[in-house]
């Protein structure tokens, strides 16, 4: 097993990074993901519990389904299908903090091709990495243009 966790400090109230975090199909728009596809919608509709989201950036794309949605503190996700990973489950948690948020993104994963375990691992730190700055970016011009 391998985990890692990132974290950031956003200039956006934590109502906005949530909004920006759990929209799926915008992901396209603002990160590297050249196609986002909400599968299945969740509860509440449509990016809650039970969303199925698949993202296409380099290769197959990546099915993932929502397991938790706590508007403005809490998102996960587990990965269905798509990387040499199994048991990985993404957790975002949100904090006010000052004017802004803090932002702690927590993976854990297990790569199932042991001796590539390690560059997957690594390409996923990235991908995540990616993601995160896409939202940061994207909640902090909503912020500053007040919507």
């Amino acid at each position: 097993m391998a985990s890692f966790t990132l974290t950031r400090e956003v200039s956006a109230p934590p109502e906005t990074v949530f909004e920006v975090l759990t929209d799926h199909r915008r992901y396209a728009e603002i990160t590297p993901v050249r196609r986002s596809v909400l599968e299945r919608e969740g509860e509440p509709a449509p990016n809650g519990v039970g969303a199925i989201r698949k993202l296409t950036a380099v290769g197959p794309p990546l099915r993932e389904e929502v397991l938790t949605y706590e508007p403005s503190s809490r998102f996960s996700y587990t990965l269905l299908s798509g990387a040499p990973l199994r048991d990985h489950v993404g957790t975002v948690e949100l904090t006010p903090s000052g004017s802004g948020t803090s932002v702690v993104y927590a993976v854990r994963t297990t790569p199932t091709v042991p001796v590539v375990g390690a560059v997957a691992v690594a390409v996923a730190k990235r991908a995540i990495k990616q993601l995160l700055d896409g939202i940061v970016t994207e909640s902090e011009r909503r912020a500053a243009s007040g919507g």
